[in-house]
């Protein structure tokens, strides 16, 4: 592969930067982890902290105006400092609009460095980073439907999966099965719902994750629960104590990968609510994160999903929860079908869907 033009690349990853936060962690392998050794040079923010930006949503409101400005002039301050030393190539974001000021992107641009943004919910949440994508040089998105969204703004724009770091996607192929099958992650509306719905139609499911117990949940959960918008009505739903019932806890990163070669079948939940409350399969970070781990993912049908894989080879995909249900009573019979799947797509994301692959493609695009 030739070299990509994007040696010299200032990232901004506002999750990182937040003192606490669901994200944090995750974010930080995936995007600078991974970032950084397939440019030449990846400058990061040094000491600036965006904890007021990722401020849940049922705190009491606060005036962020100042904080706002503070890092917003630091961080403009040291993507040109960095740009007087070396020379950037280009800045590469993943931020909200209410995250920076729009002149820190016109600044930078000013000084001859484009700015590439990567949004992940533009599908339900397009008006949270509408005004970053009008200034910024190249939006970067994964939801086809949310094409006409910024086509509307007569913005450039890219839509590509998500960029994985190869040495966070260690093989968890699933070699001694212990469970059929099980879901990992947060509770969200649909989710308990839709889980709900297989457990009933006598899915053999395991559920684990954080906030799925009757205890409070821990800081990092809440604040990532709140922010949003997930409280506790999730428990008044009539399908919580179905669900809470086959719940086991949240898994350390530690504990992951033993868990997953556990897995006959991963099951991921890809929809999400827009701000009018109506239901959306778009696609979500796990529909590439659990087939990378060699997982037999199962997971709802979408364009996003099937650009990305090879549905029936390399994932599985249902068009309804009926089907969801008949593929897990299918695949403990079908273990070797199971593992082929799993290793497909392990396959798939390794050569196309890691920051070696992507990093080209951004630069191609600008």
């Amino acid at each position: 592969m030739s070299q990509s033009r994007l040696r010299q690349v200032f990232c901004v990853v506002t999750d990182c930067h937040a003192m606490s936060g669901h994200y944090r962690s995750l974010w930080q392998r995936h995007f600078y982890d991974g970032l950084r050794p397939v440019v030449e040079r990846l400058v990061v923010p040094e000491n600036v902290d965006f904890s007021w930006a990722r401020r849940a949503v049922a705190e009491p409101p606060a005036d962020t105006a100042d904080e706002h400005s503070r890092t917003s002039e630091q961080v403009a301050a040291q993507i040109l400092r960095a740009h007087a030393s070396h020379g950037l190539d280009a800045v590469i974001s993943y931020c909200f609009a209410r995250d920076l000021h729009p002149d820190v992107v016109r600044r930078v641009q000013a000084a001859g460095v484009p700015w590439i943004n990567f949004f992940c919910d533009s599908t339900h949440r397009f008006e949270e980073v509408e005004a970053l994508a009008r200034v910024v040089s190249l939006n970067w998105f994964v939801e086809h439907a949310a094409i006409p969204r910024y086509r509307a703004l007569g913005v450039p724009f890219v839509c590509l999966p998500y960029a994985f770091n190869p040495l966070e996607l260690p093989d968890c192929a699933c070699r001694e099965p212990v469970r059929p099958a099980a879901f990992i992650g947060m509770p969200t509306g649909p989710r308990v719902k839709q889980l709900g719905q297989l457990i009933t139609a006598g899915s053999e499911l395991e559920i684990r994750g954080p906030g799925w117990d009757d205890g409070p949940a821990d800081g990092a959960t809440r604040q990532a629960m709140l922010f949003h918008g997930l409280g506790d009505h999730l428990r008044r739903q009539t399908q919580w104590p179905v669900v809470q019932a086959r719940a086991r806890g949240p898994l350390s990163d530690a504990e992951l990968p033993g868990y997953l070669r556990g897995c006959q079948a991963v099951v991921g939940l890809n929809q999400g609510l827009d701000r009018h409350g109506q239901q959306l399969s778009y696609l979500k970070l796990r529909d590439l994160e659990f087939p990378g781990y060699s997982c037999c993912y199962l997971t709802e049908h979408n364009d996003d999903v099937a650009a990305a894989l090879d549905v029936g080879r390399e994932v599985l995909t249902y068009h309804s929860l009926e089907e969801a249900a008949e593929w897990l009573r299918e695949l403990p019979r079908e273990p070797r079908h199971a593992a082929e799947i799993g290793q497909a797509g392990r396959r798939r994301v390794l050569a196309e869907h890691t920051w070696a692959a992507r990093i080209h493609q951004l630069g191609a695009a600008l």
